[in-house]
């Protein structure tokens, strides 16, 4: 995956971004984040959706890159809520660098990507904008789960807006960067919001038997759906009710995929799909 060149130019997207900060503070601060930042699934779906329906990389990097810093300050502001110390096996943000100097980051970011984004159209602006909305909208959410027992429609809810919603945007946004259709912009969304709730439940599972117990560190419990299920069932039986909704998300996500023709961005799409199939020893069939 590294080899790919909508990776290389992701990366190389960062490194012109963390060049241009001029307070080395900030710099080194926003550095740890976004170097921290796992795959880079979201920005890839801008670039690869961007792809599959016909357009260019250098097209949609800045859109891509507005996802990457978008999604970082999530991540910066979800471990300050739920009190994170680790994060991928490094100190969270506030832990490292101290709570200011985390929030005065993440403004930053949040700036940055509103200045990438800016040169693309309304619609992609949109799309954008609802991804960050929606989020803000399912952290509220997730943190008024604490205060009761929260259904499985509850957290569809939250999760469709704290998680799904970036994939669904980037996703969307990669087809109207490449001038798609609305018909097909429709169909590459409901693609994108398939594959962030199956990557949201396969998190969840993740956490929930503990295969990356060393790797993220909270304080502070968010609900997930294996914990919801097991009011009712078995440990088990809730770990296989939740690899069943992975199962069918993906399902749909490959009889959307299976109608473009095959190309090199729909074979790494697929590689992402297969990346929830079989992740960190969580077996999803």
């Amino acid at each position: 995956m590294q080899d790919w060149e909508e990776v290389k130019a992701i990366n190389a997207g960062i490194e012109r971004i963390l060049g241009e900060v001029e307070m080395p503070e900030i710099r080194v601060s926003i550095a740890h984040s976004l170097k921290t930042a796992g795959k880079r699934l979201r920005p890839l779906s801008v670039l690869l959706l961007t792809e599959l329906n016909g357009g260019g990389i250098d097209k949609a990097l800045d859109a891509a890159l507005a996802m990457e810093c978008i999604h970082t300050t999530s991540l910066i502001q979800d471990d300050i809520v739920d009190e994170g110390i680790k994060r991928r096996g490094e100190d969270t943000s506030h832990e490292k660098f101290g709570l200011f100097l985390a929030m005065v980051s993440g403004d930053y970011l949040i700036s940055r990507a509103m200045m990438l984004i800016s040169k693309y159209d309304p619609g992609t602006i949109y799309a954008f904008s609802k991804a960050g909305m929606y989020m803000a909208e399912g952290e509220l959410l997730d943190v008024k789960s604490r205060e009761y027992k929260p259904t499985e429609a509850d957290y569809f809810a939250c999760v469709r807006k704290k998680t799904a919603v970036m994939f669904e945007s980037s996703f969307e946004m990669g087809a109207r960067i490449a001038g798609a259709i609305e018909r097909c912009v429709e169909k590459c969304r409901t693609m994108g919001l398939e594959f962030g709730m199956a990557y949201q439940i396969v998190d969840d599972l993740i956490e929930y038997t503990r295969i990356d117990d060393e790797n993220k560190k909270s304080a502070l419990q968010s609900f997930i759906l294996p914990m919801v299920y097991e009011e009712n069932m078995s440990r088990q039986e809730a770990i296989d009710k939740c690899m069943r909704q992975v199962e069918e998300r993906i399902a749909r996500v490959d009889l959307l995929l299976k109608e473009y023709p095959d190309c090199d961005a729909k074979r790494k799409l697929a590689w992402m799909v297969d990346l929830l199939r079989n992740y960190n020893g969580v077996k999803i069939k």
